[in-house]
């Protein structure tokens, strides 16, 4: 069996309270690096709070890979991540230029996207407060319901 892929993070989970929030792993026993992916850009889905990747030629999107999460930790994120999104491979570049295929959560297509640029720095300030609380509720599921049956508490 091989070992899955390490994951990029180009969303909610880079923030640090919020990342152990949903995989219940201390941040500190994690291996965050920054990576970019070429040729994509990251834009707010409309009437949500997080950010889809989707392809633009020039633009590139920087991002963690997340390193060393447990398998309970990912099948939690996967939850967190709900039905919006999908693991698929992506290859990124870290800063010293070296290329590296790893997974993230790609599209599903379930929502509209807006034309605006989502960034970390704009999510925490506007939103990260109203969405702490939403995790800890939404995780409390994990286990115990579907995705589809969670969406209920978000």
């Amino acid at each position: 069996m091989t070992k899955p892929l390490d994951l990029f993070s180009f969303g909610t989970l880079m923030d640090t309270d919020l990342l152990p929030l949903v995989c219940e792993q201390a941040v500190e026993s994690l291996t965050l690096e920054s990576a970019k992916v070429p040729d994509h850009s990251r834009r707010w889905v409309l009437d949500d709070a997080y950010p889809v990747l989707v392809p633009e030629k020039g633009r590139f999107t920087e991002g963690l890979i997340i390193r060393g999460l447990s398998d309970d930790a990912l099948e939690r994120i996967v939850f967190f991540e709900g039905e919006e999104f999908e693991l698929k491979p992506i290859d990124v570049q870290h800063p010293s230029g070296v290329w590296e295929r790893v997974q993230y959560f790609a599209d599903t297509h379930r929502k509209a996207i807006s034309e605006t640029e989502w960034s970390l720095e704009n999510w925490q300030h506007s939103t990260k407060a109203d969405t702490l609380p939403r995790v800890v509720r939404y995780m409390k599921c994990f286990g115990k319901m579907s995705r589809a049956e969670a969406d209920a508490y978000w």
